[in-house]
């Protein structure tokens, strides 16, 4: 069985109770096994992307969601869930969170403007060493005090946190409307190479 067979797996209730099961019980399974050690290499590219694509959105969102909390949009931005910028956009707007995916579309303009890209952020956090404390604007050698404020402004259109607009009713909505296809999707990646 390939890797990204094996943390599918590790990911998901069991496939053959996964047509039963609730949206809440695939984003809550998801969830509490996202982070374990052993599927510490699900946003490996090669592993990732051979998911089904209604999974990785559901990684995609709950990655996002957990770096506004912790790092605030800066840490998305420059850690390694940042690299995944425009595939988070796209599942923004595949589940119907517009704001989010306009606010997003929104910081990778200011980005452009001032010649930024996730991938460069994250390269210079690779430079520090394991636990150091550092600054933003230190480790990326920005200045501009202008830059900050727009990246705040927009960011204060994201809906993270906010009882009106939570992504996480669109998500739930999202997996509940495309669960028959979700479980032939996964069906059908569980088979390869099967002989």
């Amino acid at each position: 069985m390939e890797i990204h067979q094996t943390i599918l797996r590790r990911l998901l209730p069991d496939h053959k109770e996964l047509i039963n099961a609730s949206a809440d019980e695939i984003l809550d399974h998801v969830g509490i096994n996202r982070y374990s050690q052993e599927n510490i290499q699900l946003k490996d590219e090669e592993v990732f992307f051979k998911l089904p694509a209604l999974l990785q959105d559901i990684v995609l969102l709950i990655d996002f969601d957990t770096e506004l909390i912790m790092n605030g949009i800066l840490g998305f931005l420059e850690n390694s869930t940042g690299k995944y910028l425009n595939e988070t956009i796209e599942a923004l707007e595949r589940i119907g969170a517009v704001h989010d995916a306009n606010a997003l579309k929104d910081i990778k303009r200011i980005l452009e403007n001032y010649n930024l890209s996730t991938g460069q952020l994250h390269r210079d956090l690779q430079d520090l060493e394991p636990y150091e404390i550092n600054h933003f604007r230190q480790v990326h050698a920005i200045a501009d005090d202008e830059f900050f404020e727009e990246i705040q402004y927009a960011a204060e259109k994201l809906t993270n946190g906010s009882q009106e607009e939570n992504i996480f009713d669109h998500l739930l909505a999202y997996i509940e409307a495309n669960k028959r296809s979700f479980v032939e999707d996964v069906q059908a990646v569980l088979s390869k190479n099967k002989a």
